[in-house]
């Protein structure tokens, strides 16, 4: 089994990610830069375009920026959505399953990311 570790940016939540235009869905400016940001950190961390082909085990851990109340699963669609765009993995389809805890309060927020890949 494959395990990978890495951090990324705080995501912005579902309700800042997506909006309706012209009775369609769409990923707002601030999902857009998001998903950008992501794609440098992987870069970075020589972790674009990965492309993993596997069942997926995910654990996110979220350090907010603040200490403001927050529902954990309103910020995973955005992170998902940046590593399949950013070639992680093929498809956030891909996920088995997910465990999301809340960390700690840290400046300007960020997401720990462990991944397991297994057959």
């Amino acid at each position: 089994m494959k395990t990978y570790n890495f951090t990324l940016p705080w995501a912005p939540s579902i309700n800042g990610y997506r909006a309706v235009a012209r009775n369609r869905l769409i990923t707002t400016k601030r999902g857009r830069e998001y998903k950008a940001r992501v794609f440098a950190e992987l870069d970075l961390q020589g972790l674009t375009h990965e492309n993993l082909d596997c069942r997926i085990s995910l654990s996110l851990v979220l350090n907010p920026p603040t200490l403001a109340t927050y529902d954990a699963d309103n910020y995973c669609k955005a992170i998902l959505d940046a590593l399949t765009d950013a070639g992680f993995w093929l498809d956030d389809e891909q996920v088995d399953r997910l465990l999301i805890t809340k960390g700690e309060k840290v400046k300007g927020g960020r997401v720990d990311v462990m991944v397991a890949c297994y057959e």
